[in-house]
Order: C-alpha cells, then sequence, then structure tokens
C-alpha cells in the first residue's frame, strides 16, 4: 500500500528561489549539448508525451527541435522544509525509447517559452494527487498551455470514473432483475 507521501503533494511554491536548483539543471543540460545553446531562438519542436505501462505510471512530456536530441518537461517533487512539494524536472530521454513516444503536434516557439509555461503550468496546478491530479493530468493541462489541445490518452481518474460507473449501472441492473 503507498504511504501517503506517495499519494500527495503541496502545490509548487511561488518564489523565484525556489527554482535555482533548476536552473542549474537546466544550464547543465544545455552546456551538455540536450538543450539548444540559444533558447531564446524560435523552432519548430515535435511534442510527444511517453508515458510508462500499468495503471498509476508516470507520464512525462517529451520535446524535440531535431527528433535526434530529447528532453522532458513533467512534474516532479522536492522537499521543502518537511513538505512535499511540486517541483519542475527536465531531464535528457534517450532516443532509443522514441517507439514509445505518443505524438501530439509540432509547434513553433523558443526553448524559454516552452519551458517558461511548463513552469506556469505546475504553479496553476495545485495539489499532487496520485489518483486524480496527477502527472497525467499536468500532460493535458501543458498540452493545452501550449495550443495542443489535451492527449489522446485518458488519465486513469477518467478511466476510474468509467469503471466506477460501469459498476454502478450492474449493480442497479442486477438490483432490478433480482426484484422480478
Amino acid at each position: 500500500m503507498a504511504s501517503c507521501s506517495d499519494v500527495f503533494a503541496e502545490p509548487m511554491l511561488d518564489d523565484q528561489q525556489f527554482l535555482e536548483k533548476y536552473g542549474k539543471k537546466l544550464q547543465a543540460l544545455q552546456e551538455e549539448g540536450h538543450l539548444p545553446s540559444d533558447i531564446n531562438k524560435e523552432v519548430p519542436y515535435k511534442v510527444y508525451s511517453l508515458e510508462g505501462s500499468g495503471c498509476g505510471s508516470h507520464r512525462s512530456i517529451v520535446l524535440s527541435s531535431d527528433d535526434e536530441r530529447f528532453f522532458s518537461i513533467e512534474l516532479g517533487f522536492i522537499k521543502v522544509d518537511d513538505i512535499k512539494r511540486i517541483y519542475p524536472v527536465t531531464r535528457k530521454i534517450d532516443a532509443s525509447l522514441k517507439p514509445k513516444f505518443t505524438f501530439h503536434g509540432t509547434v513553433k516557439m523558443s526553448t524559454a517559452t516552452l519551458l517558461s509555461r511548463g513552469i506556469a503550468t505546475m504553479k496553476k496546478f495545485g495539489s499532487y494527487f496520485k489518483f486524480c491530479n496527477n502527472c497525467q493530468n499536468f500532460c493535458n493541462y501543458y498540452l493545452e498551455a501550449i495550443d495542443l489541445g489535451t492527449t489522446k490518452k485518458m488519465t486513469d481518474g477518467e478511466k476510474g470514473g468509467i469503471i466506477a460507473m460501469a459498476m454502478t449501472f450492474i449493480a442497479l441492473l442486477v438490483t432490478l432483475m433480482l426484484k422480478k
């Protein structure tokens, strides 16, 4: 069974100092060649998502301007004063994973704009709850923020809602049949 710390996270802090570690990570990725050298130049980006297998698996946004080098924008966590909080994560994604990507479209934006919209989406995200406001929802919100609509895949919360409705309907039918 999952502990509360695995299930919940408080909203992201709206503080520039809070993001210093993230800025350093972005700088390192840029120095390693995983982010473009000019992050303010508008270029076409292919936008994908990557999801693990199974219910409750993590989903990330994956971006590439050349379809050879890929990086993520994803919902992560950090402890601040012993409180688990939403925190942005951007990392290199191995090109060998491309067959597992789901393509969502192409946008012409700067890397800085794409990253900023990811942070803005996280700031508006609210509290994380593994079962209904999670990384899958973040991907939907992010795709909307960059004008690509939402992912074609349902979130686990949506799947759970459909299952609950189906079970309720079946229970109602069984009840009606037993009364006859």
